[in-house]
């Protein structure tokens, strides 16, 4: 229906999957950080202490053995979330501009 020579139904429409998009990116975005940080934590960078904060490394923490595969793992996982956001971004900016279609 229209009132006032707008059509709400589109109105609404366009506001919900604008509301879902930038979840997703956001939600997307959020777990590629947590990958890369725990990449990080895997690689030595940093430490998980006894108090459950993290921290810089110590002496002996940096690079420990037989954590290259999962930092690389970790990375990759990472790489692609941050893709799929660029991705949906661009996507997004493809619908909206008419020069582009």
């Amino acid at each position: 229906t229209t009132l006032m020579g707008i059509d709400w139904f589109a109105f609404l429409t366009v506001a919900l999957v604008a509301v879902v998009a930038s979840c997703f990116v956001v939600s997307v975005y959020s777990v590629g950080l947590r990958f890369w940080s725990a990449a990080d934590t895997r690689a030595g960078k940093f430490t998980v202490k006894d108090d459950g904060t993290i921290g810089p490394a110590t002496a002996g923490f940096p690079n420990p053995a037989g954590s290259t595969g999962a930092v690389r793992g970790l990375r990759a996982l990472a790489i692609v979330c941050f893709v799929v956001c660029a991705a949906t971004v661009l996507y997004g900016i493809y619908l909206i501009v008419p020069q582009f279609h």
